[in-house]
This record gives C-alpha cells, sequence and structure tokens, in this order.
C-alpha cells in the first residue's frame, strides 16, 4: 500500500535556524501563520486518502450480513412515499452512529434496529427522522468523498458531525460549525400540517453538503461576500439534485414524466401543467421537496450594484440575498447537466444511462471546480473558470463547448473570457512538485523558490500556506492564504462605525500524479470586493442581521448573519471585529404545490 500518509502542517521550532534571505522569509511566513492561528483563524487539517494498488490480501466481499436495510423518503418533485434503502453495516452501527456522523436527538429517544439488524420505522415516528437524516447525510458525504478520491475533513478537529433532528420549532434547518450539528426543526405551516424538516431527503442532503463545502473551504464560511455565501447555497442545492439522481425511482419517474427531454423551456411550459397537475393528484406528493425547484429558472447575471436585496417579484428576479442569488449558478450546473446528457443520448445511450452518466460528470465537475477554485473570496465567474478547469484536468475540455455556452448565455462569464482562461491552463510553466511537501515550511519555501518567480504573482500580504493533500488518483492539491483587513467608516454603518472585518484571498495549486503543474488560481481579495463587502455588511446592519451574543436574546426574532467579537466596549467600537456567523440558516420557502404558479410566473416573464 502507498505509504504516503498526509501529515497535519507542522510550525518549526522557534529555535530553528534557517539560513539566506529566502529561507528567512519563508520562516516570517510561517510566524505569521502562527499569530493567525492563535487570531483563531480556522485551519484545515487536510486527510490524504490510502491509494488503492496493493499487493495484500482484499478482503471477502461482503455477504448479506453486510447489508442493513433502512426505511427513508426520498423527498423529490417526483416520489414521495417512503422506501427502502441499503446502507453499508459499517456506515450504520447501532445508537445511529459511523466513523463520520452520528445522531444526537433532543428528545432523547434513540432508533434501536430490530432482531435483524435493520431500521425500518415508518413516517410519523421521530426514530424515523433521525434514520432518515443519518442516511442522508451520510450518503451525501460519501458521494463526495468518491467525487474526490479522498477522505473529505470537516472543517472543526473531530471525526464525527452530529445531527438533531428534532432541535426545534422553527421554519428552518441549520448547519452550525461552532457546534458541528446539523440542526432539523419541525414546524406547523398555516394550514394547520406539521412538517419535520428532518424528512426532507433535499432539505437533509442540503445541509449536509454546507458542512461538506466547509470542509473543502473552510474559508467560504468565514466570507460576508455575495459570491461566496450564494456559492455555499447553490452548493446546497446541486447537492440535493445530485442526490437525487442516485436514486433509480427517481431518474425513471423524471424521464417518464419528461419524455426524456429535461430542457427548461420544456418544464416551463408543456411539461409544466402535466406535470404539476399530476403531482397534485398524486398519491405520492407530499409537498416539502423545494430544492430542485430552484435549478428551474431562466435567471441571467446582472451587475451587483443594479441587484436589489429583496426584489418585487423574488420567483423570477435576481437579488443581493444569497438564498435566491444562488439560484443563477444553481440553474446554470442544471444547463450543463441537461447539455452533458443530452451528449450521452446524441451517442445512442438510453436516457436513463445517460442520466445516470450525466450526474457522474456534474459530480466531477463540481468536486474538482471547489478544490481548484478560490481559496477565500470569490464571484460566480470565478466558479465558472474553475468549471472549465476541472473538464481540462479530467476530461480533456470533452464538455467545453456546452460549459462556456451555458455560461455565457447566464452572462457569468463570456467565451471570449473562458476561450482566455482555457488557454492560460495550456500555457503554465513547467513547475513540479518537490518530491517532499509535509509541513508548512516545505511549502513556503516551495512558494518562494518555485512557484511565485514562475508565475510572476506579487502579493500584496504574505501568502501563507493552508493545505496540502494528494487524492487516491494521484492528484496533488496546494493551497495557500492571505488576508485584509477592511475598516466599516462611515455614520451607514451606525452602531459598528469603527469595526473591523477580515477578508480572505489567496492561491490554489493543482498537480497531477506525475507532478506536473495543471492548474493555478491566484485569486486576491480586490477593492471590488471591498466595496461590495461594505454594501452586504450596511444592508445585514439594515435588515438586524448582526448580534453582539453568540446567543442572541430570546427577544430577537430573526436568524443572524454577523456576530461583533469585541476588543473593547461597543461604545467604542474601534477594535472590534466583525465575524460570519457560524451558523448557516435555511428558512423553508413555501412548498412543492406552489409549484404550478412558480412555473407559470416564468412562463408569463418570458412571454412578456
Amino acid at each position: 500500500m502507498d505509504d504516503r500518509v498526509e501529515k497535519e502542517i507542522i510550525m518549526p521550532d522557534d529555535n530553528q535556524n534557517f539560513h539566506g534571505e529566502k529561507r528567512q522569509n519563508a520562516y516570517n511566513v510561517l510566524r505569521k501563520l502562527q499569530e493567525h492561528v492563535r487570531s483563531n483563524i480556522p485551519a484545515i487539517v487536510a486527510q490524504r486518502a490510502m491509494s488503492s494498488f496493493s499487493l495484500h490480501q482484499e478482503p471477502a466481499p461482503q455477504d448479506g450480513s453486510d447489508v442493513v436495510f433502512v426505511v427513508v423518503y426520498p423527498q423529490n418533485p417526483f416520489v414521495g412515499e417512503p422506501e427502502v434503502r441499503r446502507m453499508n453495516a459499517k456506515d450504520i452501527q447501532e445508537g445511529l452512529i459511523n466513523s463520520r456522523v452520528q445522531i444526537q436527538d433532543s428528545r432523547g429517544v434513540l432508533a434501536l434496529p430490530n432482531d435483524e439488524g435493520h431500521y425500518l420505522y415508518w413516517a410519523g415516528t421521530p426514530e424515523f427522522d433521525q434514520v432518515n437524516a443519518f442516511y442522508y447525510t451520510t450518503f451525501t458525504l460519501r458521494m463526495y468523498e468518491r467525487y474526490a478520491h479522498r477522505q473529505i475533513p470537516w472543517s472543526f478537529p473531530s471525526a464525527r458531525l452530529k445531527i438533531d433532528p428534532h432541535v426545534g420549532d422553527l421554519a428552518n434547518a441549520f448547519y452550525n460549525e461552532q457546534e458541528q450539528l446539523l440542526g432539523f426543526h419541525t414546524f406547523i405551516n398555516k394550514s394547520g400540517e406539521k412538517h419535520s424538516t428532518a424528512q426532507s431527503a433535499d432539505i437533509v442532503t442540503h445541509e449536509a453538503a454546507h458542512a461538506i463545502l466547509d470542509g473543502l473551504r473552510d474559508l467560504y464560511n468565514e466570507s460576508f461576500g455575495l459570491g461566496a455565501r450564494s456559492f455555499h447555497e447553490s452548493f446546497g442545492d446541486i447537492s440535493a439534485i445530485l442526490v437525487a439522481l442516485h436514486d433509480d425511482s427517481l431518474i425513471r419517474r423524471l424521464l417518464e414524466w419528461t419524455d426524456g427531454d429535461l430542457r427548461m423551456s420544456n418544464f416551463i411550459s408543456e411539461v409544466a401543467e402535466h406535470l404539476t397537475d399530476e403531482l397534485i393528484q398524486s398519491d405520492y406528493f407530499q409537498g416539502h421537496t423545494i430544492y430542485l425547484r430552484n435549478a428551474f429558472n431562466m435567471l441571467e447575471d446582472t451587475p451587483f450594484d443594479q441587484l436589489n436585496y429583496i426584489p418585487d417579484n423574488p420567483e423570477t428576479d435576481l437579488a443581493r440575498q444569497e438564498h435566491n442569488y444562488s439560484r443563477l449558478f444553481t440553474g446554470a450546473v442544471y444547463d450543463i447537466l441537461v447539455g452533458v446528457y443530452e451528449r450521452f443520448k446524441e451517442n445512442n445511450q438510453p436516457a436513463f444511462v445517460a442520466l445516470y452518466r450525466a450526474r457522474d460528470v456534474i459530480g466531477n465537475l463540481l468536486t474538482m471546480a471547489v478544490e481548484a477554485g478560490p481559496v477565500g473570496e470569490l464571484n460566480f465567474s470565478d466558479m465558472a473558470r474553475s468549471f472549465i478547469t476541472a473538464d481540462e484536468i479530467l476530461y480533456g475540455g470533452r464538455y467545453n463547448a456546452i460549459i462556456r455556452y451555458v455560461f455565457d448565455k447566464r452572462i457569468i462569464l463570456t467565451k471570449e473570457l473562458a476561450d482566455i482562461h482555457r488557454q492560460e491552463l495550456k500555457e503554465l510553466p513547467d513547475i513540479r512538485l518537490p518530491d517532499t511537501m509535509n509541513n508548512a515550511l516545505s511549502a513556503a519555501m516551495f512558494l518562494e523558490d518555485e512557484v511565485l518567480p514562475a508565475l510572476n504573482i506579487k502579493p500584496t500580504e504574505a501568502l501563507m500556506p493552508l493545505s496540502t493533500y494528494r487524492n487516491a488518483k494521484g492528484f496533488a492539491f496546494i493551497t495557500y492564504f492571505n488576508s485584509r483587513t477592511v475598516l466599516l467608516k462611515g455614520n451607514e454603518f451606525k452602531a459598528y462605525n469603527g469595526v473591523e472585518v477580515d477578508t480572505f484571498g489567496g492561491l490554489t495549486l493543482v498537480f497531477d500524479k506525475h507532478d506536473r503543474l495543471r492548474s493555478v488560481y491566484y485569486r486576491p481579495v480586490s477593492e471590488i470586493d471591498v466595496a461590495q463587502l461594505k454594501v452586504v455588511i450596511r444592508e445585514l446592519i439594515e435588515h438586524d442581521k448582526i448580534v453582539e451574543d453568540l446567543y442572541p436574546p430570546a427577544g430577537f426574532n430573526d436568524t443572524p448573519d454577523g456576530l461583533i467579537i469585541p476588543g473593547k466596549p461597543m461604545d467604542k467600537p474601534e477594535g472590534n471585529k466583525l465575524v460570519k456567523y457560524p451558523v448557516i440558516f435555511d428558512e423553508i420557502p413555501d412548498l412543492m404545490s406552489n409549484l404550478k404558479e412558480y412555473l407559470n410566473r416564468w412562463t408569463d416573464k418570458s412571454n412578456s
């Protein structure tokens, strides 16, 4: 077995000698990194997946006793009844726990296996909610680990993410990085019907995806920028689609109702009436699924300054609120999925097989795009470039025409800029990865000696090592970050005039299995980022989204987005820090019964 095991970044001893100017610079970078760590800037503890190339005797194939049956609720627009699914016995042990996930229910009761070791609870019981949330959280994590070809760490120094399927009675679900928790509420809607968010495969997947993305890129969850916050939401929605497309019954129902035509115009025009009427009249319809709907849009990007925080028509208009704005990227990825699916169909692949393959192409592209993309601040054009990078690395540019067409149509990235980026990837300098890089010092020296001179990058703030790892396919990833402090100055910031906000930029390098440089993404914090950040924070202040206590008082009736870390009393705010609130809340929007009205609005807009 390959014995290259990734190590946590090791800091040098303070008394260690380094000779020469370059070595001293590297040492100073490491000291700055220490200062940032002591300032509670999060650090990813990266892990490397072990290679499967081995002469050791393989274990015997699993027999029937290695499989546990569970009843879960694959809620999607196309099916709703609970169904039986299988889990690897290692992934569901007594107490609803495995190596990465565990149930911690506020109600105290805990699902137990039956005499055969299976969890066959039915909807309407708290045990069903536990099993459902546990199953889809684990499924989502394992799906992305398959796409990443490695074990994906959480952003916190713990092996397990906790799940509370009965955390409260509000109309939302959340990911809490601080408490290492996914929380799901049970609430009563206006019609008096009780809804458990833990019963929705889409909602559970969306929240689990927040935690997974936080493990892949934890600085996205530190950003107030519209791009990073919206991409978090889009990643959750895309993840729900990918998980749904792993379910054979959902795929077949989707293809049956659409007659194999997944084009957006089909959903908004011809299929909308038939699909919605059949859903509403169907015994399967439950009315909980929401996330796939977010991909059914014809949104085009709009300049930041022309966006409102809350639009007049939130269903069809783009806005400067992350859940709303995220739909732009989700819709683009859905379009790419359809384009890839149609490519396979043109090559005489059956529709079912074509969609199955297209799903995995999108999963691979999305995961590589995140790992090869920006470290900190970003916008959707950055992620579009990363999709092009991912296609070049994984598929040799096979889907470039589809990707560049979709992002150009959505006004996210023009075809000209897409072509420039693709050409830059082909003209990278010949930089080779060192034989050994198992600590931050070696990463810092490699950056100074090889990378910055060859790429002619001259950062205004020193880049510090963040993570290094190699996946089971042999691709190696190295990330560096730097920070820039923004001062909130002006009466428009009200009580927070004088407070500081940290923003993050960085550099991502990708090397292939031959240790040859394949991708560079340098994304510093720009003046545009700073200007937009100030607008976003002014709007958060205006909408009472900032709190001064990690646990807001009972009278606080909203979900906070910002938290003040006091260095001084608030009557003298200079020196105080504004940080991202460590919980991502996802309020539950209208139920699926409004899908018909939603699609009709798009039809009306397209006809106007």
